[in-house]
């Protein structure tokens, strides 16, 4: 079954918080919310004024507001290059709050770029140690390490399906976002079959016609500065999710989008385009 979830950073550049996030969640009618996590306090969501969860939160105290509120939580966003040791507790201390919150995973990727001085292979062989440091605590709090495409290892289809095989684990998946790799110039229907048997998790993200000559030289982007469904990505979602209905995929997708507006007008046509399956 495909269902729709919030996500909390597209209400950052809102200065929202996360209670505003809830609420909202609830008045569309959905009842699963994701959220990007930081590690420690950050100035703006002690003002109020961020949608961010810190690490450092009482989890079991934030787990009644959001039941309160009669939701649940799809996924935290961990991410941190996975080439760097710092990846390691961040992933930890995501998984440790996951649990905490009820959430069955978490989300985490490389960095926009190789490093100077590193190779692509070498960049894969620290996020393979690194997962794996962290994959030890997945298993015991019984939540899911998703890889999400958003740097030059993670938007390689090949990279990544041997990255999946490496593993061969029920906790590690992936996070799918059809902007990141259609920024990057792979085609995200076939990196979507290619992948399927680890998605459990996607970031239906659009693409703004404006950004048609960075297509091929960037990684990802943030979010999009258009609603899903209005820019150049919309067929190729149209077209996973005719993929994802075909094969009974049973998952979580949340828009990504830039701001509140853009965000409703992004849960609307993923509606209708789920309901016309």
């Amino acid at each position: 079954m495909i269902k729709l979830a919030t996500a909390s950073d597209n209400f950052r550049h809102d200065d929202r918080s996360l209670d505003y996030v809830f609420q909202w969640t609830k008045d569309q009618d959905l009842d699963l919310v994701e959220m990007n996590t930081i590690d420690g306090y950050d100035f703006f969501e002690g003002l109020g004024f961020s949608p961010a969860l810190s690490l450092d939160c009482d989890g079991l105290a934030l787990r009644k507001r959001i039941e309160g509120f009669g939701l649940q939580v799809s996924q935290l966003d961990c991410h941190y290059a996975l080439h760097r040791w710092q990846s390691i507790p961040y992933m930890i201390r995501g998984i440790k709050m996951a649990a905490a919150l009820g959430a069955p995973r978490i989300a985490t990727t490389d960095g926009a770029d190789v490093p100077p001085g590193m190779t692509l292979d070498e960049v894969f062989q620290r996020a393979v140690y690194h997962i794996g440091e962290a994959l030890v605590v997945a298993k015991t709090h019984g939540v899911k390490i998703n890889i999400e495409p958003h740097g030059p290892l993670t938007t390689n289809v090949e990279l990544m399906l041997k990255l999946m095989k490496h593993f061969d684990s029920e906790y590690v998946g992936v996070n799918f976002d059809t902007g990141n790799t259609f920024v990057a110039g792979a085609d995200p229907v076939a990196m979507t079959e290619a992948l399927l048997p680890w998605i459990n998790h996607f970031h239906f993200k659009d693409v703004a016609p404006e950004l048609a000559e960075r297509v091929g030289q960037d990684t990802g982007i943030a979010a999009s500065e258009v609603y899903v469904g209005q820019g150049m990505n919309a067929d190729n979602m149209t077209k996973i999710l005719q993929i994802l209905k075909a094969n009974d995929w049973d998952g979580v997708i949340s828009p990504e989008s830039r701001g509140e507006q853009n965000t409703k007008l992004s849960v609307d046509w993923m509606k209708e385009q789920i309901a016309a399956l």
